[in-house]
């Protein structure tokens, strides 16, 4: 179907941008999403809706259509952000051009198609799977890499500061937000903590801030903060967020 300069394949999951010769790869929430939304344009759709792809009940969080929403849109870039339009309290609505009976009818046919093939394709790996089981070598999960170092408040305080990293993943934000922390404990009278890690979701969208200290009893202190930035340039800490959650204790 097409999308102004976006071709959206459905049977494969694709998404294309005919002006940047650009592929995206869909998930299949995200997937789904853009077709119900595709599948009804100008209309409406409210996260319950999308959330049941099509189906009597739901196949998928409202969570898991936001942040669909969310990835389609960083797809669609900042020139084509009025593509899926958000109704607060509503829902979400693609302004685009109704489709075609004929793009309708085949489409069903590739989906349908699709499901067989998928199908096909699941029962053939799970027999593989299956038959070489004591063959196969399960991939160990990487430790995080620590990046940390010891900061010297204006008080004269020392806090270590620890940025925990995916092996994954590749920090995209950590030099504003590590300047933005700072800023926050120079701000506190005493400072209660002696550690404070800092880590990413590995969807990038999660800022968690755990920190850890004593009291003046010799009482051992934790906190743990996170912080969910859905837009397009995410922030995580802004100065309204500070003064609501302190840092200090």
């Amino acid at each position: 179907m097409r999308l102004k300069t976006f071709e959206f394949d459905i049977a494969n999951s694709q998404l294309f941008n005919s002006d940047t010769q650009s592929s995206f790869h869909l998930t299949r929430t995200e997937c789904q999403v853009l077709e119900q939304l595709a599948n009804h344009p100008n209309q409406v759709m409210s996260k319950g809706q999308l959330a049941c792809a099509g189906s009597q009940t739901a196949v998928m969080s409202e969570s898991a259509v936001a942040k669909a929403v969310f990835t389609l849109r960083k797809y669609f870039g900042e020139q084509h952000a009025e593509l899926i339009e958000t109704l607060p309290r509503k829902g979400y609505r693609l302004n685009i051009e109704a489709p075609t009976a004929s793009w309708s009818k085949h489409s069903r046919a590739k989906k349908k198609y699709l499901v067989f093939t998928v199908t096909g394709l699941l029962l053939t790996c799970i027999a593989v799977v299956t038959a070489m089981h004591q063959y196969i070598l399960f991939e160990s999960v990487d430790a995080p890499i620590k990046n940390s170092r010891n900061i010297v408040l204006d008080n004269g305080e020392q806090v270590l500061l620890t940025w925990l990293e995916s092996p994954r993943i590749r920090l995209r934000q950590e030099v504003p937000i590590e300047e933005k922390v700072i800023a926050a404990l120079n701000r506190c009278p005493h400072l209660t903590w002696q550690s404070v890690n800092l880590a990413f979701s590995n969807d990038m969208q999660v800022l968690n801030v755990s920190m850890l200290g004593q009291s003046a009893s010799g009482e051992t202190l934790m906190r743990n903060i996170k912080t969910i930035d859905f837009s397009l340039s995410p922030e995580f800490i802004s100065q309204s967020w500070l003064e609501e959650v302190s840092l200090c204790d």
